[in-house]
């Protein structure tokens, strides 16, 4: 039997303990989205003591065949990291001070236990129900936008306000019947201008699915997860031409996934094949993604080696560069010398000229500048006109003009705004996030959505994660279960390193923080649209009235009603608009 029921938005935690507050009682008018936005929802409900058994559940109404339901599932999590105090207080004290023992005054330590995060198909229609726990059923309603390369704008979509109506069908017991009033707004997202790119590992889909690299169910499964990619707003994507260095222990390697065929000629000379690259990238390009980042030619924290290079002698293929390799060794760049011309040329034949990005060495710090700065001078000769950038958030280290584009990290984004970086990048990873944006398994939902106002109000060009689908411990010690160690081996809060699960048959489960960094997304764009009707200057007031002040990476309203309230506001004047158009 079915005892509570609750309405409520994508920025509420629902637990199975705990009953869930009405996420729309702030909101003064019907909830509304707009054409080629993805609309997160959540119905929750409370089961008795004694259900047990499965219930079907059905969508019914205007909105119906454009909506989609999945269930929400706790997941484990030993360290899931801190959570925000939704204390204005002690918010005010965080901002203002910006010094470590201030980031954590806002916050607090959360228990291991089960988090709600992993989004999953319902079996048959159906939600397995335990007894005296709440449960979340997470509708999303599309309407409109390119989904999977075909064009869908133009069809008739249900504008205006309708109910969306849900019906849960205990095995026993009565079916509960409810709706909901939601507004489809005749005026579409405009496409997203930020580039965003989450570390895509190719070899963590080889490793969890146990198949060969580059077989054709690894090829089957890559073009799978990449599709999901270009669906869920990221459209810069990590090319592994060479196995990518990331988080990978001095002296070890992580599962070959190099892509391009390397046959040592002779002394010192090479030839290159780029098939697979060119497969990689046309699988891309068919998923909307539209930007490259070649893969770190250099090692991780200071470019002190080469990175894991597979060639061909005769039919033998060896390791031929690695840890054991200097970075500024004359045999290694000799090679990269003829394999960055090579690679170059390539690119610029399939037409990824001014889309395509390199990187030298992920994190670099002011102690290897010198180091750097003399790769940077030896590689940029070789890649031109391609640039390159890398996250680094040190500004002298940039105003050097060591890097092209640097991407520093959140805490550091206000200042390289204010000294005019351009473009302006910027990331966050798992030591942020006490008071800037992140998304931990811990943190309330609004954490995670504020990065789009947050990238519009600083005016951000591009935005960089580093775990789209990371499956191993920190280092990469050992392959990860991400249903069973959400938490890269207790390295990083649960949350940090994947926003995807790798699901049956090759397919991801979305997390509902990949949700949730969608509509982040979505909200930069709905910003962008708002200011072409307005100007900016007009809509940065706006976001500065609702959040009753100016805003930083460190201080912004910690209320889910600030993010719902001011896309209340923007959907209004866009709604104005459209009506007089």
């Amino acid at each position: 039997m079915i005892e509570k029921i609750k309405w409520t938005g994508s920025l509420e935690k629902v637990f199975p303990d705990r009953e869930p507050r009405d996420g729309f009682s702030d909101l003064k008018k019907v909830p509304s989205f707009l054409e080629g936005e993805v609309y997160s929802l959540q119905f929750a409900f409370l089961t008795s003591g004694e259900a047990e058994g499965w219930a079907e559940v059905v969508l019914s109404g205007p909105f119906a065949e454009h909506a989609a339901v999945r269930e929400v599932c706790p997941m484990p999590s030993r360290n899931p990291g801190r959570e925000l105090v939704d204390s204005r207080e002690e918010e005010n004290t965080q901002a203002e001070a910006q010094t470590p023992a201030a980031e954590t005054a806002g916050a607090k330590n959360c228990p291991p236990g089960l988090y709600p995060d992993l989004l999953r198909e319902l079996k048959g229609g159906r939600v397995k129900l335990y007894p005296g726990q709440w449960h979340s059923l997470w509708i999303t309603v599309k309407c409109g936008e390119r989904e999977c390369g075909e064009e869908t704008s133009g069809k008739d979509f249900p504008y205006g306000i309708h109910k969306l109506e849900i019906t849960v069908k205990p095995e026993e017991g009565e079916p509960v019947r409810e709706c909901l009033e939601l507004e489809l707004i005749k005026a579409a997202l405009p496409e997203q201008t930020l580039i965003h790119t989450e570390w895509f590992h190719a070899d963590c889909l080889a490793d969890y699915y146990r198949v060969e690299p580059w077989s054709e169910e690894h090829w089957r499964i890559t073009e799978s997860f990449l599709n999901h990619y270009g669906e869920m707003g990221m459209n810069m994507v990590l090319v592994p031409v060479l196995t990518p260095p990331l988080d990978t222990a001095v002296g070890r390697e992580r599962t070959t996934v190099q892509l391009t065929d390397i046959r040592e000629e002779g002394e010192g000379r090479y030839s290159f094949g780029f098939d697979r690259v060119k497969r990689y990238v046309e699988l891309c390009g068919k998923a909307g993604i539209r930007y490259l980042e070649i893969s770190h030619l250099f090692t991780q924290w200071g470019a002190c080696a080469a990175p894991k290079v597979m060639v061909w002698r005769g039919d033998t293929q060896i390791r031929r560069f690695g840890w054991d390799t200097p970075s500024d060794g004359s045999e290694y760049l000799g090679f990269l010398e003829q394999f960055l011309k090579a690679l170059t040329g390539k690119l610029t034949e399939w037409g990824w000229e001014g889309r395509a990005f390199f990187h030298l060495s992920d994190e670099p710090g002011e102690d290897v500048l010198e180091r750097y700065n003399f790769l940077r001078g030896k590689v940029a000769g070789w890649i031109a006109p391609y640039p390159i950038m890398d996250a680094l958030s040190d500004y002298s280290f940039y105003e050097s003009g060591a890097v092209d584009r640097a991407v520093p990290n959140m805490e550091k984004l206000p200042l390289f705004a204010e000294k005019g970086a351009s473009p302006l990048w910027t990331y966050y990873c798992g030591c942020h996030g006490h008071g800037t944006p992140n998304r931990y398994f811990a943190m309330p939902h609004c954490q995670i959505r504020v990065l789009g106002v947050l990238l519009y109000y600083y005016g951000a060009d591009g935005f960089l994660h580093w775990g789209y689908n990371f499956y191993n411990s920190q280092y990469s010690l050992e392959h990860i279960n991400p249903y069973a160690v959400t938490d890269a081996g207790g390295a990083f809060p649960s949350g940090d390193s994947f926003l995807v699960y790798p699901g049956e048959d090759g397919r991801p489960e979305d997390s509902l923080r990949m949700l949730l960094m969608l509509e982040a997304m979505q909200d930069m764009r709905a910003l962008q649209l708002l200011e072409g009707l307005w100007g900016r200057e007009r809509v940065t007031e706006l976001i500065c009235r609702e959040a009753g002040g100016e805003l930083s990476t460190m201080k912004w309203p910690r209320e889910s009603a600030f993010l719902a309230g001011l896309r209340e506001k923007v959907n209004e004047a866009v709604r104005e608009w459209a009506h007089m158009v």
